[in-house]
């Protein structure tokens, strides 16, 4: 439909999605700098296993630290929470993003327990790994505005809320899936199909 101006817009508008690099490599970016930290930790964790006869305080303090952090992403005990004085109406929506983030923090640790250093191979997890960190990032922005909002009195604070509380309930389920894609998925059949066209240098069921 190139005697229309949209043809031309909808091509052109492909540049800012691709600018900084494509948004598929931008998740990869947010999902191994996510997990940077965890990975320093676990690396530190290595050298004081195998250190901690030579150097015992070291190690154990390392170790310590260690055992404290899984402690309190398994239990939810003593975990970071939003410091912040909330309206009570926001929350339930702060709890769903405290909660989330020790669920994704605990998702990376598993992750790089098992795959170490070759996580990067595995680019499907990244992604599961990034979209969460995503949903939790634009919700705390959401939810900052909004509280915002309410403490300016501002007319449209209530709807401010209710904007928070839908965004909420949707990114649970995206983080909720994200998630349990982490250990359920079908990903070793998605890299099956793709190499079988890779393989035949086309999509083999075209009748075109």
């Amino acid at each position: 439909m190139k005697e229309f101006p949209y043809e031309k817009i909808t091509r052109d508008t492909r540049i800012l999605s691709i600018f900084e690099g494509t948004n598929e490599i931008l998740r990869l970016y947010i999902a191994l700098s996510g997990m940077k930290d965890v990975g320093a930790t676990l690396s530190g964790l290595k050298s004081a296993v195998g250190d901690i006869f030579n150097n015992p305080i070291k190690g154990f303090g390392i170790l310590s630290a260690y055992a404290e952090r899984r402690f309190r992403a398994s239990t939810g005990i003593g975990t970071d929470r939003i410091e912040r004085q909330l309206d009570p109406r926001l929350r339930a929506v702060a709890e769903v993003l405290e909660r989330y983030t020790v669920e994704l923090s605990k998702a990376a640790d598993m992750l790089l327990r098992k795959h170490g250093k070759k996580i990067t191979d595995f680019q499907y997890q990244q992604q599961r790994i990034a979209d969460v960190t995503i949903d939790l990032f634009v919700g705390l922005c959401v939810l900052s505005r909004a509280d915002h909002l309410l403490r300016s009195n501002d007319p449209e604070a209530e709807a401010a809320v209710q904007i928070a509380e839908l965004f909420s309930k949707q990114a649970r389920r995206r983080m909720v899936r994200n998630l349990r894609g982490i250990r359920h998925n079908e990903d070793p059949t998605l890299d099956a199909l793709a190499g079988r066209i890779l393989e035949r240098g086309k999509y083999v069921w075209d009748v075109i």
